[in-house]
């Protein structure tokens, strides 16, 4: 075969199609430049034009066949797009708070009620009014330190997890009761490495100037606690200050490389002038006797349903590209 022209082996394969005109026309164009050529093909191509009449359902069938084949492309490419939004959607419910102060309070009203079964007798019931203090990012992680006016007063921090759509899911929380008008909640979570961090949450320090944190340090598994003070100025009413093992160390002067573990801790509020003023906050009312937490479940639940709806693309995108 020379540049663009066919040999008589190929013309006479391509005559059945060529007659039909079933070919494509760039194929067509080179049948008949080798038959303006050939006689021998030609005469060829004379008998079978003899033998088979020409008639138009060939190439009505022929577009009809590209229809159904360009059909297909489009269902195949809307099942994938709906397989891709049904994942998205899924995902989306699972992580869907913003890092915003609605999204903040919708994962604190969301998550802390107890549910309408619960018969906890600290349960914290649905139509709770609930408040935001403050919320702070760490690594992938965030942290909202909320308060609830109900009887126990109760405070605590909840942990949520970023996702790669940029929102963020609820993993855990912390509650306790708050026996205090004004004051300051530390509490301590293990974030998403392991590790111990430290909490600490303000709330209605208008007339609060510091704190005083007395650290009860458990140092390379003595049994003995280690009291280690700290001050720190408060300049905002409502906050929440975040402290990891190490920060944590730094601030008490521990040696980095001892290990330290805090296991309780005594605050003081102070005043303008550095007096503690910690009673005049205290609200008897409120029982300090108990703390809780609440968890969330594994992602299996999700993955399996973003799986199936994986699965479901795929056989329908494999369903409508099967040749036949």
């Amino acid at each position: 075969m020379e540049g663009n022209k066919l040999d008589c082996c190929v013309v006479r394969d391509l005559l059945p199609a060529y007659v039909e005109e079933l070919t494509e026309p760039e194929t067509a164009e080179q049948v008949r430049a080798h038959l303006a050529e050939c006689a021998a093909c030609r005469e060829m191509e004379a008998h079978m034009r003899q033998a088979v009449p020409l008639r138009q359902a060939p190439r009505r069938a022929l577009r009809f066949l590209r229809r159904v084949r360009r059909t297909r492309l489009i269902a195949a490419l809307l099942s994938a797009l709906v397989a891709l939004w049904c994942m998205w959607w899924l995902y989306d419910r699972e992580y869907h708070y913003p890092d915003t102060e609605a999204g903040w309070l919708a994962a604190v009203e969301d998550y802390i009620p107890s549910p309408a079964e619960s018969t906890s007798s600290h349960r914290i019931e649905p139509d709770t009014p609930l408040r935001v203090l403050a919320a702070r990012t760490r690594g992938n992680e965030l942290y909202v330190a909320y308060a609830a006016d109900n009887a126990d007063r109760v405070h605590g921090v909840v942990r949520l997890e970023r996702g790669w759509n940029g929102k963020y899911r609820t993993l855990s929380a912390s509650m306790a009761p708050f026996p205090y008008t004004a004051g300051v909640l530390e509490t301590e979570l293990t974030a998403g490495d392991g590790t111990a961090l430290y909490l600490l949450a303000g709330d209605t320090c208008r007339e609060i100037y510091g704190i005083r944190v007395t650290w009860y340090m458990a140092l390379n598994g003595a049994k003995t606690l280690s009291p280690y003070e700290k001050t720190y100025p408060v300049t905002e009413p409502d906050f929440l200050w975040l402290l990891g093992e190490a920060e944590l160390k730094k601030d008490l002067g521990i040696p980095e490389e001892t290990e330290a573990r805090a296991a309780y801790t005594q605050i003081a509020l102070l005043d303008r002038e550095g007096r503690d003023v910690t009673e005049e906050y205290r609200d008897d009312s409120v029982q300090d006797n108990w703390g809780g937490g609440k968890g969330t479940a594994e992602l299996s639940l999700l993955n399996a349903y973003m799986g199936i709806a994986a699965l479901l693309g795929v056989v329908f995108v494999r369903y409508f590209l099967r040749r036949d």
